[in-house]
């Protein structure tokens, strides 16, 4: 019998569903809201992890005055420690470096997506970048798994500590840190709104709708999709730093195709084209999550021959077919009215 910790699991939902929010915006921002298909994502997401990985070791002793420590090989332990004494006694050198690890995260996920879109998005298949970046993703993870000095090869990063870790209590840090994620998340969904609403957003969603009307217009098509892969890509990366602080953990088997999966079924599930539906659909999966976890430890305690993450992955699969089959706009469909000119236009007549 598993005993539940109810505000632990709320917290750790919430914690997730913030996470998963800044996933689902970026993804529904290029794909939802452009056209633009992005098969890579978790190579965006990785980026903000490897770049967690990076500043937690090398950048965070230098805030803190001392010297960095070799975070792989015979010093990974003295490395660990080094790190959590920094956390846990200097929470200013903690915050800074967080901070330089979203700035830093964002610039190198933002220029990457920018610079691969911008190049294969001139042709004519745009399904070329998909392939591109889904090849680019498993390629990038590869190089990363090889590298033994970046984030220690197959061992990755442990220690990854949360911002908040300096207060000493589990259940009020992991709040705070849940506080933050959520706060971020809205930052995201806010910003992505008002871009939607723009004439910027709304001249990419007639380029998704139509290309050729909106080259004739005179719009520059390969510069528009490259900026939103930019602002996708970005965010992307922010949720990759808090997805590596919210495990403690840096490592390269989190960032396979199936993460790409993953937010692909919450973008399709809530609703193509339509923020809110990202966000119902980073909810429903992150209750998802969370429960096919605790199924899957219940099945190992009663010795049950059945891999429940498995069946995790089919019902991901079904999902993701049925909803394209039967309820393609998703739960939240997305609203053909963009601008608030027909309310005018209406009262005006009337």
């Amino acid at each position: 019998m598993i005993n539940i910790d109810i505000g632990a699991t709320a917290v750790a939902i919430l914690t997730l569903f913030g996470i998963y929010s800044l996933m689902a915006i970026s993804l529904n921002l290029e794909y939802g809201v452009a056209g633009v298909p992005n098969f890579g994502q978790a190579l965006f997401v990785s980026i903000g992890a490897y770049t967690a990985g990076v500043t937690y070791t090398r950048i965070l002793p230098l805030l803190a005055g001392l010297e960095s420590v070799h975070p792989c090989g015979p010093t990974m332990g003295q490395a660990l420690q080094l790190r959590s004494e920094i956390m846990a006694a200097q929470p200013v050198a903690g915050f800074i470096n967080l901070a330089l690890t979203f700035v830093i995260a964002a610039i190198l996920a933002g220029a990457v997506g920018f610079a691969v879109s911008y190049v294969t998005l001139r042709l004519k298949e745009e399904w070329f970048l998909a392939l591109v970046l889904l090849v680019g993703g498993e390629t990038v993870r590869i190089v990363v798994r090889g590298a033994d000095d970046l984030i220690c090869s197959h061992n990755g990063i442990s220690g990854m500590a949360q911002p908040f870790y300096f207060l000493g209590d589990a259940r009020g840090s992991s709040l705070l840190f849940m506080l933050l994620a959520l706060a971020l998340a809205l930052i995201a969904y806010l910003y992505s709104q008002r871009l939607v609403h723009s004439p910027f957003g709304r001249m990419l969603k007639g380029l998704r709708e139509n290309e050729d009307v909106t080259r004739g217009l005179g719009k520059g098509i390969s510069l528009a999709r490259a900026q939103i892969m930019l602002i996708g890509s970005a965010i992307a990366a922010v949720g990759g730093v808090l997805f590596a602080l919210n495990t403690g953990f840096v490592n390269t088997n989190d960032y396979v195709v199936t993460l790409t999966l993953d937010i692909w079924v919450m973008v399709v599930l809530g609703g193509i084209g339509n923020n809110r539906g990202a966000l119902l659909g980073a909810a429903l999966i992150a209750i998802l999550d969370r429960f096919t976890q605790v199924g899957a430890i219940a099945l190992n305690m009663s010795n049950s021959p059945i891999e429940f993450n498995y069946v995790r992955f089919i019902a991901f699969g079904l999902i993701l077919l049925l909803m394209l089959r039967y309820r393609p706009g998703g739960l939240l469909p997305e609203s053909p009215l963009t601008t608030n000119a027909h309310d005018v236009a209406r009262r005006l007549r009337g």
